[in-house]
């Protein structure tokens, strides 16, 4: 591969990366820490749930469900791994081909590690 297709495919996965990292907060966290589901028959019964509950409470209910939706990415991010490594896997976009572990760690943990505010690894692809 020459420098410039190398230096796309970074820049693919990181866009991969930080694409999940934007995504993150969840609409659902939202609604149980603030305003509760839009006010349909269906939904009744989560607010009334939502009623219930102290703003700690629904504070807590927020973070659990935000710690669903994650565990939910990371095992996303996890498949997509070992499909990448173990079965050839290949992510494209326009025609780019996505790098493979190009810090040594696995998409996932690269997820968390952005997610959780840390810079690339590699501050000399930036």
């Amino acid at each position: 591969m020459n420098q410039e297709y190398e230096q796309a495919s970074l820049d693919v996965y990181k866009s991969f990366i930080d694409d999940l990292v934007d995504i993150r907060p969840g609409v659902l966290t939202l609604w149980a820490e603030s305003k509760g589901w839009p006010k349909t028959e269906e939904n009744a019964k989560f607010n009334s749930f939502l009623s219930e509950l102290t703003q700690e409470q629904r504070a807590i209910l927020a973070m659990m469900i935000q710690q669903s939706r994650d565990g939910g990415i990371h095992d996303v991010l996890a498949y997509l791994s070992e499909e990448t490594n173990l079965n050839g896997l290949k992510i494209m976009k326009n025609d780019v081909e996505m790098s493979v572990e190009p810090f040594g760690t696995q998409l996932y943990f690269d997820w968390v590690c952005r997610r959780e505010g840390d810079d690339w690894p590699d501050s000399r692809h930036d």
